[in-house]
């Protein structure tokens, strides 16, 4: 792991959060920073550990998850290059509220709670920018809390197919998503298990609606799937 002093970089140009920000005020961002590069699979952090730092994505992509007492895994979120991860834990000084590894190799720039939170008070931009963004975290939060609570699985899989579909790549009347998540992935998205799930694709692939290939997933009429609620 490869940690070393960013002050005369602007890497951080990319981060959503430090939108709008001069170069002087990015470069005084940067001199707060240390680059620290994850292998695919690493643990970047563990559910429950004692830290508080927060870390800006550079390159890479990164998966939130929690495991309940029987070992079942939940994914909460995947997040990428550009946006930032651990900022509740430097808001609050509480434990990590899930585990976060590294699903490809990745890039990320690191910041202590305390220079974090001084970055804040110092910086109106940065704070209202971080609360639009907890506010969008927040809501995709209540939305799935609302689906696993409310909703069966087939309407589960359904729109988490269209969100998959939303970075997907144009394919005649459809999206192609690569690479295609596995049914236990998506299981764990939703708050199911691998069986229902592959029930579900079964019935999407019989209809015409889906295909599944080697390493992707093809949603034939993307029109049929937003069509197609309970």
């Amino acid at each position: 792991m490869l940690q070393r002093d960013m002050s005369d970089e602007t890497p951080l140009r990319s981060i959503s959060l430090f939108e709008g920000l001069s170069d002087a005020e990015l470069a005084a961002v940067a001199a707060s920073c240390t680059i620290r590069t994850f292998e695919k699979q690493a643990q970047i952090l563990g559910e429950q550990e004692q830290t508080t730092d927060v870390f800006f994505i550079l390159s890479g992509t990164v998966r939130s998850t929690s495991y309940t007492a029987a070992g079942r895994e939940v994914i909460f979120n995947e997040t990428e290059a550009g946006e930032i991860f651990g900022e509740f834990s430097a808001v609050d000084g509480l434990p990590r509220s899930s585990s976060v590894v590294a699903m490809t190799d990745c890039r990320v720039a690191r910041m202590t709670r305390d220079k974090f939170l001084h970055m804040l008070e110092g910086n109106g931009k940065i704070a209202v920018r971080l609360i639009e963004l907890l506010v969008v975290k927040i809501r995709s939060m209540s939305e799935r809390v609302f689906e696993v609570s409310a909703l069966a699985v087939r309407e589960r899989v359904r729109r988490e197919l269209l969100r998959l579909a939303k970075d997907g790549e144009a394919f005649r009347n459809g999206i192609v998503i690569r690479p295609a998540p596995t049914h236990y992935e998506i299981a764990a998205r939703i708050g199911s298990h691998r069986e229902a799930v592959t029930r579900e694709f079964n019935r999407l692939e019989a209809d015409g609606i889906v295909e599944v290939r080697r390493r992707q997933l093809r949603i034939v009429d993307i029109k049929r799937l937003q069509e197609a609620e309970e």
